[in-house]
């Protein structure tokens, strides 16, 4: 008799251009469902020409263990933060992409925990920093993990463009998950 798959769900969160849309269209080969609508502020300070407006979604099977992982990638405009509150209900873990790039990554980082944080099971967070060149990797002087009152914060420097990456970053997240569960942490 085959083991019935356990499933997963992660959210993937961060402002608005830290890569979230393009790491699940690169997970899913450009094939993940997306909410993108034409953004609303282009005058030319944004980068990007479109913004998710609901998610971006997508399901991975893994082939090592009868699992399966929904991913969600949540939209990054405060505007939206109904969704983030959607969406994050009974999330198993949280992705926050950070553009390393933009100015106070990490006070960006701290808004996206405080909104998301209570509507995880138990406390497992991945904090991938995109968008950083080969070079900037060697010399960027982080800790593997940060501090988020008591939550320990796994960090990993990341290419969303990169599938692999991505893979890793789910994989690192998928680890905290475990460890998170076997030591019984709860968030409060």
């Amino acid at each position: 008799m085959q083991e019935a798959a356990s499933v997963r769900k992660v959210i993937i969160a961060g402002p608005v251009g830290s890569g979230k849309t393009t790491a699940l269209q690169s997970l899913f080969w450009g094939q993940a469902l997306t909410t993108d609508a034409r953004h609303s502020e282009a005058d030319g300070s944004v980068e990007k020409k479109t913004t998710t407006v609901a998610m971006d979604y997508g399901v991975l099977s893994c082939p090592d263990r009868p699992e399966r992982v929904h991913v969600y990638a949540i939209p990054g405009q405060e505007r939206f933060q109904f969704m983030w509150d959607i969406l994050g209900r009974n999330t198993d873990g949280l992705v926050v992409l950070l553009d390393v790039r933009q100015p106070e990554p990490i006070t960006a980082l701290h808004l996206y925990l405080d909104k998301i944080l209570p509507h995880l099971k138990r406390p497992a967070v991945v904090v991938g920093l995109n968008k950083l060149e080969p070079a900037e990797r060697d010399l960027l002087q982080m800790p593997p993990y940060l501090r988020h009152g008591e939550l320990r914060l796994r960090l990993a420097p990341t290419d969303v463009r990169d599938r692999t990456q991505v893979l890793d970053l789910l994989k690192l997240l998928l680890t905290e998950i475990v460890q998170s569960a076997e030591t019984g942490q709860q968030l409060a």
